[in-house]
Order: structure tokens, then sequence, then C-alpha cells
């Protein structure tokens, strides 16, 4: 009976064992190949991200090249007469203004024949180029052409952007082209972020499939390297996998907003392949040590059948201890599995109602903050599509289209995919659309600026916490001022802590007013969001603590200063 009781203990964690060893054998094979397909898959996954990363950037400098330019035209150009010398001065002085970013600019009339250049620009007709003829047919796109090399000897290069304007010759209202060349190198800047070696490399093309960046320019320009990959691109759509050189690639493209440009990533898949050799090593060595981590195991539950029982009172004993999430072992036979089931589903249940009541509590947190954040009341919406209607009635076409971007970007931040906190640079620039729309609306009556420490920025911010200083500054600061108003928002760190400023130089207010705002519950404003400063320094204190909200400074006829202060909290951090 003895003999046939050793024999069983052996036969068992024997069975089991080969049985483990088997299996191990079997994953390992399996996971090779599935870990090859994934890598790849990950690979084209986090180069499509740096792709999309990157075209964001150039597609960001596109906008503000498009502003500037816009920014000639209508202040500049359009404000003086062509002959008059403030004209010439005022666009020297933009290009003196941004030496790094603007190689020169040039007018044209509708002939082709050029009236009015800079220093470095040529006065060579223009009617047969493409960028005019692209200007002349399209009156409001402005049209990025080909790069051109404008000083040989540091190979620098630049790209023209034109655009159709209208301007005053002695009181006549002419029609003609802007021209104005802009360095590549904020472009050069942004690509040159990539790696860029020979098996992981991107370059930029235009509209034409030409150049506009490649890392192995020099080379190519001297017949040393030649981009293979630009015959495959009509073929490919998002991603596309070819083979050539012996090798596997993998080519991703990206259409760069309206220009026509396109940004190409090109990666050797045999690159990628190498760069996570070490996981592949790594991945069978945790299989093996937990094959046999197994087999230990099989063998001590098999001789051991008081394992269970113990396990059990060790973990008794640890629930009594607090450690509430501590599990039975359910490996035993019998009554003891049963025990340890029970056991464990006593704890499961208790756990779960302890749960329950640190879920509710943090759900009547978050609603406390909702309900504070909430307040706001339609009337300024309503107010500003009053403005945007009555101006587009007016014929004020620019302003109603300025105010309708301003608003849009203004909800899409108060939106901010439901998040409560946002970084304090989307904060700022939605209290900016506010304070735009606003300055629309009251016909210029206030000037506002703001500045901030940009390293500040990245930290985060209770959403909508800004705007209702900006009202009290607007609707009760500015109101009854003969004379324009000013309103400064300043963002700095003063002893680890960040403060924000909202300052005007209003009327001013007195003691029990400002003791009024902050201690009263403020009713929603028909002009304004409807957001009270108290809710907004209530929400403050129930998200950082007590010791941060805002504080309220004033006198009579020299203005009122509003100052928020949270923490340095970044991203990473909220809970």
């Amino acid at each position: 009976m003895g003999n046939k009781t050793l024999s069983i203990r052996i036969l068992f964690p024997l069975i089991m064992s080969i049985s483990i060893v088997l299996c191990m054998i079997s994953c390992m094979v399996m996971f090779s190949h599935f870990l090859s397909g994934y890598f790849v898959e990950e690979a084209v996954g986090e180069i499509g991200k740096q792709k999309t990363a990157m075209a964001q950037g150039i597609e960001r400098e596109i906008e503000e090249i498009n502003d500037f330019t816009n920014a000639i035209y209508y202040q500049n150009i359009r404000s003086h007469d062509f002959h008059s010398d403030a004209f010439s001065d005022a666009l020297n002085d933009v290009i003196q203004s941004a030496p790094d970013r603007v190689h020169g600019i040039s007018l044209y009339d509708v002939d082709g024949n050029c009236i009015w250049h800079s220093e470095n620009m040529s006065d060579m007709p223009a009617s047969g180029a493409d960028w005019f003829a692209e200007a002349t047919e399209s009156i409001e796109i402005v049209y990025f052409g080909s790069k051109e090399l404008v000083f040989a000897d540091t190979m620098k290069h630049a790209f023209p952007v034109s655009r159709h304007i209208e301007y005053v010759d002695q009181g006549t209202m002419k029609s003609g082209v802007l021209r104005v060349q802009y360095y590549t190198d904020p472009v050069e800047t942004i690509l040159n972020a990539y790696r860029n070696k020979k098996t992981e490399y991107c370059y930029l093309l235009d509209e034409k499939n030409q150049l506009i960046y490649h890392p192995f320019m020099k080379a190519i320009q001297s017949d040393l390297y030649e981009e293979k990959t630009m015959e495959f691109l009509p073929e490919c759509e998002n991603y596309l996998v070819k083979i050539y050189e012996d090798a596997k690639w993998v080519i991703e493209k990206q259409q760069i907003g309206y220009t026509g440009w396109k940004i190409i990533v090109v990666n050797s898949l045999a690159n990628i392949r190498a760069e996570n050799l070490s996981i592949y090593y790594m991945a069978w060595l945790m299989l093996l040590l937990v094959g046999i981590a197994l087999i230990v195991l099989d063998i001590l539950l098999f001789r051991n059948i008081t394992d269970p029982v113990y396990q059990l009172m060790r973990t008794m004993k640890e629930f009594g201890k607090g450690n509430y999430q501590v599990k039975a072992s359910e490996d035993g036979i019998g009554e003891l599995k049963v025990l340890s089931e029970q056991f464990n589903r006593m704890a499961d249940r208790l756990q779960k109602q302890m749960d329950e009541i640190r879920n509710n509590e943090r759900e009547k947190r978050k609603m406390e903050k909702k309900l504070l954040q909430s307040q706001i009341n339609p009337h300024f919406l309503y107010n500003t599509l009053d403005s945007i209607i009555w101006m587009i009635q007016s014929g004020e076409y620019k302003g109603a289209e300025e105010m309708v971007s301003l608003l849009a970007k203004f909800f899409r931040t108060s939106l901010s995919q439901g998040k409560d906190m946002i970084p304090l640079e989307k904060e700022l620039e939605h209290a900016t659309s506010y304070l735009a729309i606003q300055n629309i609306r009251f016909k210029d009556k206030f000037e506002f600026c703001v500045h901030a420490d940009e390293t500040l920025l990245k930290y985060l911010c209770p959403k909508l916490s800004i705007q209702p200083l900006l009202e009290n500054a607007i609707y009760h600061g500015m109101e009854g001022m003969f004379e324009d108003g000013e309103i400064h928002i300043n963002v700095y760190e003063k002893e680890d802590v960040i403060h924000i400023e909202v300052a005007d130089n209003g009327l001013g207010m007195t003691a029990e007013k400002i003791d009024y705002i902050m201690n009263n519950k403020v009713v929603s404003s028909k002009r304004g969001s409807g957001i009270g400063v108290r809710n907004v320094s209530e929400r403050i204190k129930l998200i950082y603590g007590e010791e941060y909200g805002i504080s309220i400074t004033s006198e009579l006829d020299e203005g009122t200063t509003a100052t928020i202060t949270i923490p340095k909290l970044e991203e990473i951090d909220e809970k």
C-alpha cells in the first residue's frame, strides 16, 4: 500500500511536469511567430504617430505663414497708398521684424510686372510663373510655391507664398499679387527632430513631388544618393510595405493641409526586428523561468496536501490585519476547496462594499465640482451670435468670420473632451478667445495682453477658471469708463506656486463689493457666462485645498487685480 501511494505521488508530478514543458515549448514557438508581427504593427503605429506629430507641426507653421501673409496684406498694404513713403516703410518694417523668417517681399500688378520689391527680391516679370497664375485665379487662397535657393554660399532656401491682393494707387483700388519668400528653416527644424539615419528617415515633397527637405539632400544633389522610395509613392495611400535592396521597408505618407505637400517616413523592418531582439530573448527567458516555477510548484502541491490549510490560515491572518486584497488559494480538494471558495466570496463581497463606499464618496466630490463648473448660461452665446448677425448685415464679413472662428475656438476649449483639468496653455487660449470676442462686440473699447511664463504652460488648471475674472473686468471694471480700458493677464511662479493675475484699469471696487463677490452666490449675468468668481474659488479649493483659490485687491479709480493661485500639477499627476 505504501509503494502504491509513493508511485502515485511520483506519477502525477511527472505527468504535470511533462505537460508544462510541452506547453512552454509550444508557447515559445507561437510567441516568436506572433511577436514578430506585433512588433512590426507597433512600429508602424509608432511611426504613424511620429509622422502625424511632424505633419501637425508643419501644418501649424503653414497656418502661421498664412496668418503672417494675411497680416501683411490687411495691416500694411491695405492701410497705405502705394506711392506713399509709409507704404515702403511698413513693408520694410515687416521684413526687419522677422529677419530669420522672411527673405523678401515683392508686389506685382495684374499683368505680372513687379511694382515694388524689397532689397533681396528681383524685379523680374512674373506673368508666366505658376505661383502668379495660381494667385490670380484663386483670390482668397494662399499659394505655396516650390523651394528656391536664395543664398548659394550657405545653401539657404526659401519657398514663395503668393496671394491675390488689392492696393490703393493714388486713391484708386487696383488688383495685384503679393509674393513673400519664407525661409525653409522652421520646417526643416521640425523634420530634423526625426532620427534620420540610413535605416530610418523622413523627407518632404511639394505638390510637384520636388524635394523640399531630405536629410541626405547634399548627397542627392551630388548624385551620391538616390531616393528610391519616391517611385512607390503613387501606390501608397497611408502606409506601404515594400521590398527593395534585399530588405523590407515601411513607407508612410501623409498630406500636409491644402498645400499639396507630402511628408514621407521610411523605416527598415530589419532594423525594427534588430532593435527588439533583446525582447525576444527576455520573453523566452521569462517563459523558461515560469515553466520551471510551475514544475516546482506542481511537485510541492502534490507532496504537501496540507499546504491549502496553512495557506488559508495565513490568508485569514492577513485579512484580519486589514489586507482585504488577499485571496485564499482554491487549489485544495474536497471540503478544503469549498472552505477557501466561501472565504474568497465573503472577502469579495466585503471588498465590493468598501469599493462602493469609496466610489460613492469620489462621485460625490466629482458632482460637487461638476455643479460648480456647470453654471454657464447661454446669454453670452446669444449676444455673440447677435453681433455676428449684425456684422453680416452690415457687410463686415471679415469681422464676422473672425468672430465665428473665435467663438468656435472658445467653445472647443470649453468642452475639452469632458475634462475638468486642462493645460494652462489651453485655458489661456480660451481666455484670449473670450477677450477677443468681447473686444469685437464692444468695438475695441478696451485693449488686452497676455504675459505668461512659458515653462508654466504645461501645468494643469481647472477649466473655465480665468473667464469669470475677465467678465468682472469687462462688465464691472470697464463699465462707465470714458477712456479706453486695459486688461492684463499675467502668469508667473512665486514660491513654487502658480499665480494667474487678471488686472484692469477700471473704476475699481470697494471692500464691501469685493466681500460680496467672494462670499455670496453671484446670480448668472445676462451679459456674461454666469460662472461666479466665488464658484471658481470654491472649485479650486475643492481640487487643491484651502490654501489655494482667488484673491481680489482693488482701489477706486485705480483698477482691480484678481489673482488665482494653484499648485504646479502636470497631466501625469492627475488622479
